[in-house]
């Protein structure tokens, strides 16, 4: 069990989230290529499961995120009777919002209307790992098993629903130029403006044992560079959708990086970013590497 709490923006205002990761047997389909979640995962969700988030509860927060390395709405995962519970518990907090994190495929209205009467006026927001809007990114660059209209047709059904509605969008998949992968971000993030509530670019990482991993030991893939990120944020401040990113493993081989004497600032930056909407204004010598690596057609 992994949790932890932090200062976010909330429904507007700065306050303070409980992100919660349930071990649960994690995520059925398991094929995306930068993803290894599921290696890390028990075999079955543990039968006290339950238990195990209600000992990780705590007061003073407005706003929990519960991760399961998969779908929180997929029943071999958690059953609808451990969903409600869960659900339940988290609310009975005092949070304003609660998130949970889905593939498309377990969205449907009757789920969501099962979990209205638990939620009383607490806000449900589904978060979703759309990846990009261009279905070919998805097929080859993520080979995600779903298109971009699995999740415009489920979005529709979220905000029907009254939920929330989180995407998250993939920052440098395999098989994309750092060019490549800004425009994607970019076109992507405008693409489903309309549709969200939030936008979480997700800078890739690398897992152990994944698809990428294998090809960034080849030398053939490198993680985003920070200043792909920081223009894709200063490019998407005009959205009406609230644009963030929680880089894993930031200024690390293994994350998003620069040079590594310019990393941390950044980093920070970026946190101020999420919180405040403040333009990004940074510079380094190895601007001039990174602005070289965009004109790379191959």
């Amino acid at each position: 069990m992994v949790s932890w709490s932090n200062i976010e923006c909330i429904s507007g205002k700065i306050g303070n989230a409980r992100s919660i990761i349930l071990p649960t047997q994690g995520c059925y389909y398991d094929k995306c290529y930068m993803c290894s979640y599921k290696s890390s995962c028990p075999e079955k969700t543990p039968h006290d499961i339950v238990d195990i988030f209600k000992q990780e509860l705590c007061e003073g927060h407005d706003k929990i995120k519960i991760f399961t390395s998969g779908s929180f709405f997929d029943t071999t995962e958690l059953s609808l009777k451990q969903q409600i519970e869960i659900v339940s518990l988290a609310a009975k907090q005092g949070i304003k919002e609660l998130t949970v994190e889905s593939r498309p495929e377990f969205i449907t209205s009757e789920v969501l209307r099962s979990f209205k009467d638990v939620l009383g006026d607490v806000v449900f927001d589904i978060a979703i790992g759309l990846e990009s809007a261009n279905n070919d990114v998805l097929k080859y660059c993520v080979n995600k098993g779903f298109t971009f209209e699995a999740f415009e047709r489920k979005a529709n059904i979220l905000m029907s629903n009254d939920c929330l509605v989180k995407a998250y969008l993939l920052l440098k998949p395999p098989f994309l130029t750092e060019y490549e992968a800004f425009m994607d971000v970019i076109t992507s993030a405008r693409k489903i403006e309309s549709l969200c509530d939030t936008i979480s670019i997700n800078p890739v990482s690398i897992h152990k044992g994944s698809i990428v991993e294998q090809l960034w030991l080849r030398n053939s893939y490198r993680p985003p560079y920070l200043w792909t990120l920081v223009e894709c944020l200063n490019e998407l401040m005009d959205l009406d959708a609230y644009v963030l990113s929680h880089p894993v493993a930031p200024g690390k081989a293994r994350g998003i990086h620069n040079c590594g004497s310019c990393d941390n600032t950044i980093i920070k930056k970026i946190e101020e970013y999420n919180l405040n909407k403040i333009p990004i204004n940074a510079q380094c010598d190895c601007k001039a590497e990174w602005e070289m690596e965009l004109k790379k057609i191959f």
